[in-house]
């Protein structure tokens, strides 16, 4: 069983999307280079082909990316909400952020914290602004701690 620390729950939030950012500027940077070599080489059309191809990946991605724009903008919503939750969550038990770890990286009631050594299942309610601590005993006891 794996549980998360606070820090990683709060950089999750930022990877998926500098990638995706990223990955879009180099192809539209070749998409641009290309259109500019085969402008200033009109008899040749090596270049026109290439920044063809570059469009053709651009548009691509660009689509690829719209369609997923849906299901990733709520993913990235339930994490930047579980960064949020945990924070407040640690500062409400008085503890550390060191301390706590997390076996979702999505608020849902009834996963596990493990505070110190301790673990607990959380309840939360319907409306998401009050939970409950019981305590937890785990059967398997290989837990896995990502930081």
């Amino acid at each position: 069983m794996n549980f998360y620390s606070i820090d990683y729950l709060v950089k999750q939030t930022n990877i998926n999307d500098t990638i995706g950012k990223y990955l879009m500027v180099i192809v539209f940077v070749l998409m641009a280079i290309g259109a500019v070599a085969s402008v200033r080489n009109r008899l040749q059309t090596r270049y026109r082909e290439l920044s063809i191809i570059a469009l053709l990946l651009f548009l691509f991605l660009a689509g690829a990316r719209y369609t997923d724009y849906k299901q990733a903008k709520s993913q990235d919503d339930q994490k930047t909400q579980m960064a949020a939750f945990a924070t407040k969550f640690a500062k409400n038990q008085g503890v550390t952020k060191d301390k706590i770890y997390f076996n979702s990286t999505t608020v849902s009631d009834g996963m596990l914290v493990k505070i110190e050594q301790k673990y607990y299942k959380l309840t939360i309610s319907t409306d998401q602004q009050s939970y409950s601590l019981t305590r937890a005993y785990l059967i398997n006891s290989e837990v896995k701690v990502v930081k």
